[in-house]
């Protein structure tokens, strides 16, 4: 198995992982523009060639945001069997690697990825695929976090989807998760178990499915997802996710 591999470092506020997505939104960084779904779909990550240069020069991805103190060996690629995949290495603090988008909910509810693990002996895989939603129209109660200077990039849900310690508890929804003024959170559990792992899988979601079910109060006419990448929990054991072909579709 080729695994050769280029890094990137970055830095910023330690917190947990939310607290440390939302540490970029309060800082406040040049706003990025957004990628929108052409013809029904949105390339999110493939890796690029583009994406791939940039991580081999230790700089950030066009269209792509940090958040959190990311340590410097986090991101690398590697060729592993038939794809080119961002690996992305949880060993410490918590940080979110985020591509804006503006798409909407209804419109393209589908999201593909492949994912390739060593899933950890104990607990659910720190590396998880994040989506970030908000209601174009709603007034809500708590405040709307932002990433970025744009309002494109204000979110009031996140959905998140885990590699469970087994694959028993596959397709499971967790949530809402309330954290303070923090966005409500929903954990799907796309995958599980360590005999699945150290191969690779390709799996997809109905994010809409997951909104309704969660949030049944939520208009989902009205919701865009505003942004879609990869959040790493702070964690005390090294573990690795090699993910690729991160695709929104109708």
């Amino acid at each position: 198995m080729d695994q050769r591999g280029t890094g990137i470092a970055a830095r910023g506020p330690a917190a947990m992982w939310l607290c440390a997505f939302i540490a970029l939104v309060l800082a406040g960084c040049a706003p990025a523009r957004d990628a929108a779904p052409l013809g029904g779909s949105l390339s999110v990550l493939g890796p690029d060639q583009d994406f791939i240069e940039a991580v081999s020069q230790g700089e950030l991805p066009p269209g792509w945001e940090i958040s959190g103190d990311m340590p410097a060996n986090a991101l690398s690629i590697h060729q592993i069997e038939k794809f080119r995949a961002l690996s992305v290495r949880a060993d410490g603090p918590p940080f979110a690697l985020i591509r804006r988008t503006q798409a909407s909910l209804l419109a393209t509810p589908f999201l593909t990825w492949a994912w390739h693990t060593q899933p950890p002996n104990n607990g659910t895989h720190p590396v998880r695929i994040i989506v970030g939603l908000a209601d174009r129209e709603g007034k809500p109660a708590r405040h709307w976090w932002q990433v970025g200077n744009s309002d494109a990039g204000k979110v009031t849900r996140i959905i998140e989807m885990a590699w469970n310690e087994t694959a028993l508890g596959r397709g499971t929804v967790i949530g809402p998760r309330v954290d303070g003024e923090h966005p409500e959170s929903a954990r799907y559990v796309a995958r599980g178990g360590g005999e699945q792992g150290n191969r690779w899988w390709v799996d997809a979601v109905d994010l809409s499915l997951i909104h309704r079910q969660v949030w049944p109060k939520d208009d989902p006419a009205n919701m865009d997802i505003r942004f879609i990448g990869i959040a790493v929990h702070g964690t005390k054991r090294p573990a690795m996710m090699n993910v690729a072909a991160i695709r929104l579709m109708r």
